[in-house]
């Protein structure tokens, strides 16, 4: 019997699929290492021991609400989504699809719609008293119900469910905006809902302040190229501050935060274009609107950790106004990808990879 086992045999053991057991491995549920080789490995014990007490740990929860959604509304809290939350959104409308989307790490937020339905209501009665989910939000909502919020425990809750998903997903934003605790300092930008658990993981990923990275310089230059902008970065948003990692055609190391566009691709949580910054109220006090910068053109797209957290972006920045075509809108997010593909690299490696650094033909492939 084998006491170092790969992902593939833990998955078996586990009864999971393989993409589960990575999964497991990067939130660190199951403990790991990296042969010489450049192999992942995985003590039998370790495996055993997640057998005997599936949940010894709380388990770091992801950066996503996933949704039972009620009958034929699926597509629409799809489009939707969970406005200024920092989720990003898993949907099904039938609990084996939902329940597939909880193998992983538990979510940050749970939704499941129609609670009335008998079925519906013993899965969140389940999922409430589920050990696994105690750092995990449960809401329910009842299509006969149109009461107010009904808090039911720091992590358990029943709010109305509205005819049009947009109000409910509205409910939903405004239940998770009165629920974060009262005097915290209020900055003079907007923050996603989740913002201290996003300023948690830009700390654990341990990248501010890092030295230069080759990996992530090319993936900027491609980007400024791609683009024809005269500017590219990869920025991490600090809790007062953006700093760079990479950047081309920009010498300053970091800005206030009261100063960085990209902070409205955190709180937007997907790829934003500003065509002319002189027409948006919010940046015509920006400085760098002023010579000798003369910004006029932002687009960004949010960098990920492995929990799905937005650590910053991939932005591109210049001095006309302009429009993003729609291969240019499609390579900036791919640029994004990667390098938050890069980051989860670096994770499952330690710090780096088999030889400090990526081949070429591995970053070929994660920007492919």
């Amino acid at each position: 019997m084998k006491d170092i086992l790969t992902t593939a045999d833990a998955a078996e053991l586990l009864g999971v699929s393989v993409r589960t057991a990575q999964l497991w491995v990067e939130s660190g549920q199951l403990p790991s290492w990296k042969t010489p080789g450049g192999h992942r490995r995985i003590p039998r014990q370790a495996v055993m021991d997640l057998i005997d007490d599936p949940v010894p740990e709380p388990a770091d929860v992801t950066a996503h609400a996933v949704i039972l959604a009620g009958k034929g509304r699926g597509a629409e809290w799809q489009q939707v989504g969970l406005p200024g939350s920092g989720l990003l959104i898993d949907v099904a409308e039938d609990i084996a699809n939902f329940r597939e989307h909880l193998q992983a790490a538990p979510p940050t937020l749970m939704i499941i719609e129609n609670v009335e339905d008998a079925e519906r209501r013993k899965l969140a009665t389940s999922l409430s008293s589920d050990a696994r989910f105690r750092q995990t939000l449960v809401i329910t909502m009842s299509g006969k119900e149109a009461a107010s919020p009904n808090p039911r425990g720091a992590k358990r809750a029943q709010i109305p469910m509205m005819t049009a998903v947009a109000a409910t997903s509205a409910n939903v934003v405004d239940y998770l905006k009165a629920s974060l605790p009262d005097g915290e300092e209020v900055p003079g930008f907007d923050v996603p809902w989740n913002e201290k658990a996003r300023l948690d993981a830009v700390k654990r990923s341990a990248l501010v302040g890092s030295e230069a990275d080759s990996r992530f310089d090319r993936l900027v230059r491609l980007a400024a190229y791609v683009t024809q902008a005269p500017i590219a970065m990869f920025t991490l948003i600090m809790k007062d501050q953006q700093w760079f990692k990479s950047r081309v055609g920009f010498d300053g190391e970091d800005t206030s935060r009261d100063w960085a566009f990209c902070n409205e691709t955190l709180v937007a949580n997907e790829l934003t274009v500003i065509e002319d910054l002189t027409r948006v109220d919010t940046y015509k006090q920006n400085p760098t609107l002023n010579e000798p910068y003369g910004f006029r053109f932002y687009a960004g797209a949010p960098v990920r950790d492995p929990l799905g957290f937005a650590l910053g972006s991939v932005c591109i920045i210049d001095t006309v106004p302009r429009t993003l075509k729609a291969e240019e809108r499609d390579a900036l997010i791919t640029i994004a990808d990667a390098i938050s593909n890069l980051i989860r690299l670096t994770v499952l490696d330690g710090g780096q990879g088999r030889d400090g650094r990526p081949s070429d033909i591995d970053l070929a492939r994660l920007a492919g």
